[in-house]
C-alpha cells in the first residue's frame, strides 16, 4: 500500500517535470524567420540560410528542446559567443522558427572558404573562431572599427569580450551615420574558449593588411564657371581627429588646373609616384564628424569618375600613421571578394 501511495505522490511531480523539460514558449515562427532572415541577427551566416548548417551547426530538424536551443544561445558550449542582447520572445521566436524546417542530409558549405595559403592570423579567424563568416575573408568591418576608434589591442579585445557593451559605447564615440550602428548583432565570445593569444594573431594580422579609414570624400559633377569647368569635393571624417592631413588630387591627362578653393591650398606640383602633376591642400586637423568643402577647376569638363587622389595624415587619434593609413578620393569604397582576394563578386560584411 505504501508503495502505491508513494507512485501516486511521484506522478505529478514526474509530470511536472517532462512538462517543463519539453514545452516552449509561445514563439511566433514567421517573427523568427524576420528576425533571421533580417539585419539585427546574423545567426544565418554560421548556421546557413535556412538553417541547415555550414561553419556553426545544423539547427534544421534536430528536434532540439527549448531548453537546450536557449542555453546554446545564453550559455553556448562552443566557440559560439553568448547572446545577451536577444530578449525571451526572440528566443521563442527563433525556436519556433528553426523548429519547423525540414532537416538534411548533411550540413552545406562554409559562407567563406579558407583561402589557400592563408596565413596565420586569417586561418584563427576563418576557420578557428569563424569572425570572417560574418565579416568576410579579410575583416572589412573590424578593420574600419580599428580605424573609427584608433583602436589598439585593449580596444580590440574589449569589442570581442564584452561586445554587447564595447559596440554602443563604440557607436557613440564616433557619432551618427555608421551604417554598422543599427543592431547589436554580434554576442560576446569566451575568454576561456578564445584565448586571448589567438585574438591578437587575429588582431595583427587583421592591422597588417591596412585599415579601412573611414575618411570618404564625394566628388560632384562638372559645373560650368566663367573660367572653365568645376568639381566640388566634399571630405567627410567618421573616425577620430586627424591631424597635419594632406589632401592630393591627381591631375587628369591632358586637363590643367584653373584654380581650387578650400582652406590650406598649395597650388599643383609633380608627383613622382603618379608621374604627373597634383593638387595639393594641407590641413591643420580633421575633427570626427567633420566635413570640409573643396573644389577644383579645370580648363576642360572631367568626369568625376576620372577624379582621384589621396588624404594623408602625420597622426590619428594621437597615434603616428603607418604606411598603409591613408583614404582614397575616389576609390575609398572598395568592394571586397569573398574568398579574400581583390576583385571578385563583393558579399556585404556584417557587425
Amino acid at each position: 500500500m505504501k508503495n502505491v501511495l508513494l507512485a501516486l505522490l511521484l506522478i505529478p511531480m514526474f509530470a511536472a517535470l517532462a512538462a517543463a523539460q519539453t514545452s516552449a514558449p509561445a514563439g511566433d515562427p514567421v517573427a523568427g524567420k524576420a528576425l533571421w532572415d533580417g539585419n539585427t541577427t546574423s545567426c544565418k551566416n554560421c548556421h546557413a540560410n535556412n538553417a541547415q548548417g555550414g561553419f556553426g551547426p545544423d539547427l534544421a530538424g534536430r528536434k532540439l528542446t527549448f531548453a537546450e536551443f536557449n542555453h546554446a544561445v545564453q550559455k553556448p558550449w562552443g566557440i559560439m559567443p553568448s547572446f545577451p542582447q536577444l530578449n525571451d520572445k526572440q528566443v521563442a521566436d527563433l525556436y519556433a522558427y528553426v523548429s519547423n524546417l525540414p532537416g538534411v542530409p548533411e550540413p552545406g558549405a562554409w559562407r567563406f572558404p579558407l583561402p589557400d595559403n592563408a596565413p596565420k592570423g586569417q586561418v584563427v579567424a576563418l576557420s578557428t573562431i569563424g569572425c570572417a563568416m560574418c565579416h568576410t575573408p579579410i575583416l572589412d568591418t573590424p578593420r574600419r572599427g580599428i580605424a573609427e576608434a584608433n583602436g589598439d589591442f585593449e580596444w580590440f579585445k574589449h569589442m570581442v569580450y564584452d561586445h554587447t557593451k564595447a559596440m554602443p559605447e563604440h557607436c557613440a564615440a564616433v557619432g551618427e551615420g555608421n551604417p554598422y550602428c543599427r543592431a547589436v548583432r554580434m554576442g560576446n565570445y569566451s575568454r576561456t574558449r578564445l584565448q586571448e593569444d589567438q585574438l591578437k594573431q587575429i588582431y595583427d594580422w587583421a592591422v597588417s593588411l591596412g585599415l579601412e579609414i573611414p575618411v570618404t570624400t564625394n566628388i560632384s559633377k562638372a559645373e560650368q564657371a566663367p573660367n572653365g569647368f568645376t568639381n566640388k569635393i566634399d571630405v567627410t571624417n567618421k573616425g577620430v581627429e586627424a591631424n597635419t592631413v594632406t589632401i592630393e588630387v591627381i591631375v587628369p591627362a591632358g586637363a590643367k588646373v584653373v584654380t581650387a578653393t578650400g582652406t590650406g591650398y598649395k597650388g599643383t606640383r609633380a608627383d613622382k609616384k603618379s608621374k604627373g602633376m597634383v593638387a595639393e591642400w594641407q590641413v591643420a586637423k580633421l575633427m570626427p564628424n567633420e566635413k570640409q568643402a573643396y573644389s577644383i577647376t579645370f580648363a576642360k569638363e572631367v568626369d568625376p569618375e576620372h577624379i582621384k587622389g589621396s588624404i594623408h595624415w602625420a597622426t590619428r587619434g594621437g597615434r603616428p600613421s603607418g604606411p598603409k593609413d591613408f583614404a582614397e578620393i575616389g576609390g575609398e569604397e572598395k568592394k571586397e571578394p569573398e574568398a579574400g582576394g581583390r576583385g571578385a563578386t563583393a558579399t556585404p560584411p556584417t557587425q
